[in-house]
């Protein structure tokens, strides 16, 4: 999560996937001269220099320098692509990546969690349980409709396109009269703050704290300002379930956690991927290495309310509602049956 939109949050989850653990897109001529060690030894320092979270997840990169140096002056041509593609999974962070001239992107690690969720839910099914076809806004953005004639539906699949912050108070107006509301980030793949706090301020009848930030070696941000209620749409107070999964991913994480925080709102589904670092704004984390791969290190991460860690901890849900890959292929969205019931009879926490 960005306040920029940079990073991990502008790239579908299908493409991570597709290109996790492979090199082939970035197979290109070898650069001009040797610069494999050179590499290496840029890379390295520069994750040393900026990465926030190698004491939470007991990372020792010292000894990692040690492990692939040798590697490194081994490498032959293009063979340093897999070097540093490995260097760059020990962190263990789905916001980082790298990329070489005329080839792709290649992001070395994917959350455990969001590749575990990543076929349990279909938004083809949603349909279905809805009393009229979706109706969209924003070039599709924001998707809405009711269950039940009382239950409002709003799902948002990416919080990177600015049209989210442009058109939710709209969709929050014309849903205002829902005896409940269920928000589905269900496989939400990040993007820009400036639309969660969009989302935020349609819950909210009082200014609420972000979560707080911390760099390298635990140093908090300056804080953001603080979200506040949107005055030109309608404030929406009754009960909320947010849907979330391990395939919601940071700012969608962020949406989860801030939304929690309400009285109103209950989250239902599975744990969020748990990618909570990326780009403080002072701080960006491209950097291009001697042959002109560029890596993208995260140089922040974000706490939950409680002081953990986003960052591969990710935010729980109040109440756990498992789904599966046969639920799925059987047609049932489980876990919106039970948002369903759940706001249907005004279920909170």
């Amino acid at each position: 999560m960005t306040t920029s939109g940079r990073g991990f949050c502008a790239v579908a989850v299908a493409a991570l996937l597709a290109g996790a653990g492979a090199c082939d897109t970035l197979l290109v001529s070898a650069p001009p001269g040797d610069t494999n060690v050179a590499d290496f030894e840029a890379a390295w320092r520069w994750v040393d220099s900026v990465y926030p979270d190698f004491e939470e997840k007991g990372i020792d990169w010292d000894s990692i320098y040690a492990a692939y140096r040798p590697r490194a002056e081994a490498a032959q041509g293009d063979e340093i692509r897999q070097v540093l593609s490995d260097l760059l999974a020990v962190p263990r962070d789905g916001h980082l990546y790298l990329a070489t001239p005329g080839g792709g992107l290649l992001y070395p690690y994917i959350p455990t969690r969001l590749l575990r969720d990543r076929h349990t839910f279909d938004a083809q099914l949603v349909p279905a349980y809805l009393d009229a076809p979706l109706q969209r806004v924003g070039g599709g953005a924001v998707e809405y409709g009711t269950i039940g004639g009382e239950v409002g539906y709003i799902r948002i699949a990416s919080f990177d396109p600015r049209a989210v912050a442009d058109h939710f108070g709209e969709v929050s107006d014309v849903l205002r009269s829902a005896r409940a509301l269920i928000l589905d980030v269900r496989d939400n793949n990040g993007g820009d703050q400036e639309n969660v706090a969009a989302v935020v301020s349609c819950f909210i009848t009082s200014t609420l704290t972000w979560v707080q930030g911390v760099e390298a070696d635990g140093v908090p941000f300056e804080p953001w300002d603080p979200i506040q209620p949107d005055a030109s749409h309608a404030t929406y107070t009754n009960p909320v379930v947010v849907l979330i999964n391990g395939a919601s991913i940071s700012a969608a994480e962020i949406l989860a956690e801030t939304m929690k925080q309400l009285p109103t709102v209950t989250l239902v589904g599975d744990t969020t991927g748990g990618a909570g670092c990326n780009d403080r704004d002072e701080m960006p984390g491209d950097y291009t290495l001697p042959s002109d791969i560029l890596i993208h290190i995260p140089t922040g991460c974000v706490l939950r309310y409680d002081g953990v860690l986003i960052e591969w901890n990710g935010v729980p849900p109040d109440v756990r509602v498992t789904q599966s890959e046969a639920d799925i292929a059987a047609g049932h969205d489980r876990q919106l049956e039970y948002a369903v019931t759940f706001a249907a009879t005004g279920g909170s926490k």
